[in-house]
């Protein structure tokens, strides 16, 4: 029922940009898991503290935050799927 592929279209080249991503997303789900609820408060974006300079690399942090494992993996699993064919395109 999950694709993990698409059979028709095979990207050209390694996507690299897809696989960093990932890699980025992993990462940074272990620290919100290991940092917990201060992790997530100084990282994700308050729309209030977005003129400051911290609240300028919060628009950046907080689209590798994710709710839980069944949100970062539905979405890196997408991803995966998708990502290299358009990878490949551009």
């Amino acid at each position: 029922m999950i694709p993990l592929g698409d059979s028709t279209r095979r990207p050209i080249n390694l996507p690299v940009v897809t696989l960093t991503l990932i890699a980025i997303n992993a990462v940074f789900f272990v620290l919100e898991l290991l940092g917990g609820d201060a992790f997530i408060n100084y990282w994700s974006l308050v729309p209030a503290g977005i003129l400051t300079p911290h609240g300028l690399i919060t628009i950046f942090t907080s689209m590798f935050m994710h709710a839980g494992w069944e949100h970062i993996l539905g979405n890196m699993v997408f991803f995966r799927v998708f990502a290299p064919e358009i990878e490949d395109v551009m």
